[in-house]
């Protein structure tokens, strides 16, 4: 056996390593009959109420929750299930108008299912400055990281040096439906938890801000940018959140603008 064919059978055990964990990783998360039991739909649907209690829809979603849970993982299960409508409204945000389209409460709960118990098959394939919708991280964490950077930064090179800010304009707006697909055959091995993701996310050109599953979803598509420049230079990616709005960033450090 030659040098290149002992290389080459290297490459195929490490890439068959590599399938073997997406399946593994897809087995454990992406069981739509694992997530929509009874208690867990129950837990995600005491969390989608808080904070909205004065609502007359909430009020009648509490009044009948035992109800609705039950019909929604029957109705999910059985492939009988159709998405709601959403309500559309404006916000302005430092200047800038936002139309957001908020699911109803029944849907929202689908949404943190999914986003909760599905979509974490994602979050080991992101690069840890990434501290956007991910439990444990969020704005603070990626303001920490930001401060140590420069810290860094200035301490071995002094001022010498760029920053390059990136804002994502209309980012979920443009958000490319096939690219998003494809992602989806890559880590998800389960075409019926496919297809459910793709309907609820769906529900626009790009991606919709108001729905949970789209956060996530959003934070896919860049990643491969995040991968590659991170091996060249230091990095920090975050997406600042509030309530209904997500602002992207990207913030490269170099010793030489031209390098970016």
């Amino acid at each position: 056996m030659t040098s290149k064919e002992r290389k080459e059978l290297r490459y195929q055990r490490r890439k068959q390593k590599r399938i073997n964990k997406l399946i593994e990783d897809s087995n454990k998360y992406s069981s739509i009959e694992k997530s929509f039991t009874f208690h867990i739909v129950m837990f995600y649907a005491d969390k989608c109420t808080k904070g909205v209690n004065y609502k007359k829809s909430t009020q009648y979603f509490k009044l009948h929750m035992f109800t609705i849970i039950a019909i929604t993982c029957k109705n999910i299960k059985n492939n009988t299930y159709k998405v709601g409508k959403t309500y559309k409204f404006k916000i302005n945000e430092r200047g800038k108008e936002r139309l957001i389209d908020a699911p109803y409460i029944k849907d929202r709960l689908v949404h943190k299912v999914l986003s909760n118990e599905i979509l974490p098959i994602y979050h080991k394939h992101f690069i840890y400055d990434n501290g956007a919708s991910i439990k444990g991280k969020g704005f603070h964490m990626a303001l920490k990281r930001l401060k140590n950077k420069l810290y860094s930064h200035y301490l071995k090179y002094g001022t010498n040096g760029y920053i390059v800010k990136i804002d994502f304009s209309k980012y979920f707006q443009n958000c490319n439906h096939e690219i998003i697909k494809k992602i989806h055959q890559k880590y998800i091995f389960n075409s019926y938890t496919i297809k459910v993701l793709e309907d609820y996310l769906f529900i626009n050109n790009g991606l919709s801000l108001g729905i949970e599953i789209a956060q996530k979803e959003a934070l896919m598509l860049p990643n491969k940018l995040d991968h590659l420049v991170q091996n060249k230079h230091k990095i920090i990616r975050f997406m600042k959140c509030k309530q209904f709005s997500y602002v992207s960033k990207l913030v490269f450090f170099a010793l030489n603008i031209n390098k970016i």
